[in-house]
């Protein structure tokens, strides 16, 4: 069976687990859903092409309280983020949103989290509902799924900071760019996967192995190369030590044979 690594699962079989994601999403979580992908989405997209795009109070706090029942449930962060004035929200989305580069969501990702409750995995969904095609949310399963060369699967610890962010956003552009696919596509795959519990076959721990033996050749070769180079340099310090020693030599011979004639024609 082939590998569903992100590195190496195919786009056939990226596509039928994306297939499957509609079914897996719990009955009670799918007015939730429609909400994160479909109702606030368009709302967004609308305001963008009329003055700016940004989020009201109680869009963000929906949204949130998708993050919390979708993953991992925390009551206090939708109380936290219910503390933000209204008008306050609605600046600071729109800032973030003006100035999202989808290369470098970094600097819009931290103008988000200026809001109380707002973290980098909260800031990734709010710019991955306005971005969906190009800026990943930061979830368990995205995170862990991306990561799963390093090891520890499913049970992998998650840190939440943005410079964790910041290696799963770069991996996501390569699979991105691999398979044509978007970001809310693989955060949905991921969700799947996760949910389900799937552990990634033998060929992914073939796949870091393959890359993990190439990169072991390549430094044995970059060794092997600087050994030469250092050989040659020594062989040629040894020539022009040897190059003086015969000068030296032969300057002694002259001076011995010139002090020798010199004797004979005086005596």
């Amino acid at each position: 069976m082939p590998s569903l690594t992100p590195n190496l699962i195919t786009l056939d079989a990226f596509n039928e687990y994306l297939a499957q994601y509609p079914a897996s999403v719990p009955e009670k979580l799918r007015d939730l859903d429609r909400i994160r992908y479909d109702s606030v989405p368009v709302k967004i997209a609308e305001r963008n092409q009329n003055g700016g795009a940004y989020m009201t109070k109680d869009e963000v706090a929906q949204l949130v309280e998708w993050k919390v029942k979708h993953g991992t449930f925390r009551p206090k962060l939708l109380q936290l983020v219910q503390s933000n004035p209204a008008d306050q929200v609605g600046n600071t989305t729109r800032q973030a949103f003006a100035e999202l580069d989808t290369q470098n969501p970094l600097p819009a990702l931290k103008t988000l989290t200026q809001l109380k409750g707002i973290g980098p995995a909260t800031a990734s969904l709010l710019l991955s509902v306005f971005a969906a095609e190009d800026v990943p949310f930061f979830s368990d399963e995205l995170l862990r799924w991306c990561m799963w060369d390093e090891g520890e699967g499913w049970k992998r610890k998650i840190k939440y900071d943005i410079k964790e962010y910041a290696e799963l956003a770069e991996r996501i552009r390569e699979v991105r760019k691999r398979l044509d696919v978007s970001a809310v596509e693989m955060e949905r795959v991921a969700w799947v996967l996760g949910r389900n519990g799937v552990d990634m076959p033998a060929g992914s721990a073939e796949g870091v192995h393959v890359k993990k033996t190439m990169d072991k050749e390549s430094n044995d070769k970059k060794t092997k190369m600087e050994k030469l180079r250092k050989a040659a340099l020594g062989r040629k310090k040894g020539v022009k030590r040897k190059t003086s020693e015969v000068d030296a030599s032969l300057t002694g011979v002259r001076r011995s044979s010139r002090r020798t004639t010199s004797t004979k024609a005086h005596g």
